[in-house]
């Protein structure tokens, strides 16, 4: 792993420097298995979330260096699929704002945080209101719901009870777990599926889960995978695996397309251009709540 000071991302500084406290994400995760109805391998909930837990800190480049080394995969595939992800915004904000939902201000859409409910339901308030009590550092604990509307990384909802991201994170981990994607089982605690707050707040966190999905995908693990899509799943397709990261499903057109975009950018080496460090370039400030950071 290089050691490198090079930080393209110096928004990224608090998250980068914040770890969960050791067995913190185990335990949520406990709290919430994969294996049920046959849909995992045991070995998912036994051996591979188990060793999730966000420890480390470095610069942006140097985490994503040790999740890729941690779980044997291509580095530069991580720093490729963060910038289809964020474009490496581990968790864009506007502090300036924080007095509506608290914490560190509302989230800028797409660089580090995104996917919206269509509308409110009785799981999607249940899912907001949690994730609003929660944080690694007291510090970013916030309401979504109670966000203002921002011109520059505004929401694509106006946000309301039940109305707050899915995703967060630098490499996009989901948060939200439906609970019919659960049924006959029991709907995880808060409709969350363990990954809150540790992968917001930590982006090693974030860079951790990622890697370990890629792993015990490609190692034939997640068996769900074989009822979707082209229905071919097995173990050793590596891009079939990033893939299903993004549109849940194996080699469907949107899957493939995602994985035509992750491989463009891999080959360009996008977060060595000029452009790619310059923040002005990057995102817009907002009229009203200046810049996010």
């Amino acid at each position: 792993m290089s050691n490198s000071t090079w930080e393209p991302r110096p928004q990224n500084y608090q998250q980068n420097h914040t770890e969960p406290a050791a067995g913190a994400m185990a335990a949520s995760f406990a709290a919430r298995p994969r294996a049920k109805g046959g849909t995992y391998n045991t070995l998912w909930d036994t051996w591979l979330l188990r060793r999730v837990d966000g420890r480390f800190i470095g610069t942006t480049d140097q985490i994503l260096q040790w999740a890729a080394c941690k779980w044997g995969l291509p580095d530069n595939l991580l720093r490729a699929d963060a910038v289809v992800e964020s474009t490496w915004f581990q968790y864009l904000h506007y502090p300036s704002n924080a007095s509506y939902g608290g914490g560190g201000g509302s989230c800028y859409w797409l660089y580090g945080c995104g996917d919206a409910f269509s509308s409110p339901t009785s799981a999607s308030i249940t899912y907001c209101n949690g994730i609003a009590a929660q944080g690694v550092l007291s510090s970013e604990i916030h309401d979504y719901q109670k966000d203002p509307v921002t011109g520059a990384g505004g929401y694509p909802f106006t946000p309301t009870s039940g109305m707050c991201p899915k995703t967060f994170s630098i490499l996009g981990v989901m948060s939200w777990d439906d609970p019919a994607w659960e049924a006959p089982f029991a709907p995880y605690p808060g409709n969350q599926n363990g990954t809150f707050p540790f992968t917001r707040d930590s982006t090693a966190a974030a860079a951790d889960y990622w890697g370990a999905y890629i792993r015990g995908c490609y190692e034939g693990w997640a068996y769900w995978l074989k009822d979707t899509g082209s229905g071919t799943y097995a173990a050793g397709d590596l891009w079939g695996c990033v893939g299903s990261w993004y549109s849940g499903d194996w080699h469907s057109s949107g899957a493939n397309g995602y994985i035509a975009e992750v491989q463009n950018n891999e080959n360009s080496h996008t977060w060595l251009t000029a452009s790619f460090g310059d923040p002005s370039q990057q995102y817009r400030c907002d009229a009203r709540y200046g810049c996010a950071s």
